[in-house]
């Protein structure tokens, strides 16, 4: 007769900090997604909502690349409803209107970028990772680029309002990034 022993736990690859991290970055990702999608599904200019339906799709694409990157570490996937996007409303309420959400988005993105490039130079990094990073800072660059743009058209006519909600959003980022870096134990200078 043979014993079947369970499986043994196979220990994660990454810290139990970076995990928090990894789980956080996936449900922000999914939580962004589902917001543009709402939004896409509310605007009546097919040009923005084809934009904002690709940008919808791909924040939604990148909470799947994060889930296969912590199942590669062998880390556990783990709820989290304390998402960047929460932590903005709490701080300013819901953006009310596309350009709100567009605004916050363009700051948010601005912050995952430098955020990102932080994490992939950190030296024990792991390589699954990596590639998640390197990914992600591939198609940031799209995301800031449209978003621009259409900040850009809307300050043509509404400039000072476009200046005020983005220097304001930038406040609110700068606070939300602190207080969740020293939370979760690492600072760094993005």
């Amino acid at each position: 007769m043979t014993l079947t022993l369970p499986a043994a736990r196979v220990a994660p690859e990454v810290s139990d900090r970076e995990l928090r991290f990894l789980n956080f970055y996936r449900a922000s990702e999914l939580h962004g997604g589902l917001i543009l999608g709402q939004v896409a599904r509310r605007t009546r200019d097919g040009a923005l909502s084809n934009e904002l339906l690709r940008h919808s799709a791909e924040e939604v694409e990148h909470a799947r690349v994060w889930t296969e990157a912590i199942l590669a570490v062998h880390g556990r996937v783990q709820p989290v409803r304390d998402t960047y996007q929460a932590r903005y409303a709490a701080i300013i309420g819901r953006p009310v209107g596309v350009l709100h959400v567009l605004a916050l988005t363009q700051i948010f993105e601005r912050r995952v970028y430098r955020h990102f490039s932080e994490h992939l130079r950190r030296p024990a990094t792991h390589p699954a990772v990596q590639a998640a990073l390197r990914q992600m800072l591939e198609e940031e660059r799209g995301h800031l680029s449209w978003v621009k743009r259409w900040l850009d058209q809307q300050a043509l006519t509404r400039g000072p309002e476009v200046h005020d909600i983005m220097r304001r959003y930038a406040e609110v980022d700068r606070q939300v990034y602190d207080a969740l870096t020293l939370e979760l134990g690492w600072r760094m200078a993005a």
